[in-house]
């Protein structure tokens, strides 16, 4: 396998933990659980949740438009792939929220996922993201994130600390202790030559390759990612981070896939995720993010490029409602946004401040003005609302 090639296939997904109980401190087991998927590369909503009783649907996506999606009401359909998903739909415990993003129309991935990380009204505009900052305001102690570096949305919990797995030998006392003496006049960086030295004392060996694979697939992330979370002393928050996979300018496909293989992937880790919880997962909450949508019409690679609205998944025990909230204009080309993308008729922010709202127990008013800025929507009653 080339260099490249096995740096893309361990590198797909990173899992983050955050939340901890205080040291110390009584765990309430019936607090809710947040686990949040990032979807990088802008996410098809429009293959993800068809709207199969829009006409103009068909006739924009010769190629790309999902024929036989799974049924969820008159208007929407669910993509073949989320088979799981579509039995929590059953369950009423599932909710999507289409035409949705965030107010940004640069169409930039880097700026994209900048905004869906600090949920700022501007690219790079904080060094905190909106995760981080509901739970240093609820007062949950910050925990370790598994991966390099702490993503920005769980940033603002000073207290939270790294880890990644690894095949590599540990460092050697010579070589920890020299870097001890190198970092010892840099503030920022001289506490974790300790953390190194005592992760070499208690980790002299490490997983194989293929176990290390084996370990970040998205099925064991979920499962990992469920046998901590259910524990009372567990974390509060996790992240999943899918790093790439949801740019699908060529060969996009419908039914099957580039872009079926990843939801595909999206499937299976809410379904390990929830198998692991087992009844802890009456109090937990699963909500994507990505950072914007497609364009509403297929381009000449049977892809689509970057757009503007896309959907948003948020799937658990906390689901009051199985609906599909939406301020649906439709695809003609004059209620499209520039007339090309899917409009975000909802703020998602305002989606994600419900979340942090019914999560953390945080006033509204205090969400708006100190954790994520957002727009409010009439099309959102009954989001989240406690059953």
């Amino acid at each position: 396998m080339q260099r490249r090639q096995w740096m893309k296939a361990t590198s797909a997904a990173a899992l983050s933990f955050a939340g901890f109980p205080a040291w110390g401190g009584k765990a309430d087991a019936q607090a809710p659980r947040l686990l949040v998927v990032m979807l990088r590369g802008a996410m098809d909503g429009l293959s993800a949740v068809p709207p199969v009783a829009d006409a103009n649907y068909f006739r924009i996506r010769p190629s790309l438009a999902i024929q036989n999606s799974l049924p969820l009401d008159a208007s929407f359909g669910l993509h073949p792939s989320l088979q799981h998903l579509h039995e929590l739909w059953g369950q009423r415990q599932l909710a999507i929220v289409h035409s949705t993003g965030f107010s940004y129309f640069g169409r930039s991935h880097f700026e994209g996922q900048d905004l869906m990380q600090s949920g700022m009204n501007k690219p790079y505009a904080s060094a905190s993201g909106w995760l981080g900052r509901a739970m240093q305001m609820a007062q949950v102690s910050g925990g370790v994130s598994i991966s390099i570096p702490m993503p920005l949305i769980l940033r603002g919990n000073p207290s939270s600390a790294t880890q990644f797995p690894n095949w590599m030998p540990p460092l050697t006392p010579k070589l920890t202790d020299a870097l001890a003496a190198l970092w010892a006049q840099d503030p920022l960086i001289s506490p974790y030559a300790a953390s190194l030295k005592a992760d070499a004392i208690s980790k002299p060996d490490r997983m194989g390759r293929q176990e290390y694979v084996a370990a970040r697939s998205f099925s064991e992330l979920g499962r990992l990612a469920g046998r901590e979370m259910r524990a009372p002393q567990g974390p509060r928050v996790g992240l999943v981070d899918f790093t790439h996979g949801f740019d699908t300018h060529a060969n996009q496909g419908a039914e099957q896939g580039g872009l079926a293989d990843q939801l595909q992937q999206l499937d299976r880790l809410v379904k390990a995720y929830q198998d692991e919880m087992g009844p802890a997962w009456a109090n937990a909450l699963v909500v994507t993010v990505t950072e914007f949508g497609r364009t509403a019409a297929e381009n000449g690679t049977t892809g689509t490029d970057h757009g503007v609205g896309t959907c948003c998944f948020l799937a658990g025990g906390l689901i009051s409602e199985a609906k599909v909230y939406s301020d649906w204009r439709g695809l003609s080309k004059d209620q499209l946004f520039e007339g090309r993308d899917l409009p975000a008729t909802i703020d998602v922010a305002a989606v994600y401040a419900r979340v942090v709202e019914r999560v953390f127990q945080i006033p509204p008013q205090r969400i708006g003005d100190q954790v994520i800025a957002h727009q409010a929507s009439r099309a959102l009653k009954g989001l989240l609302d406690l059953a």
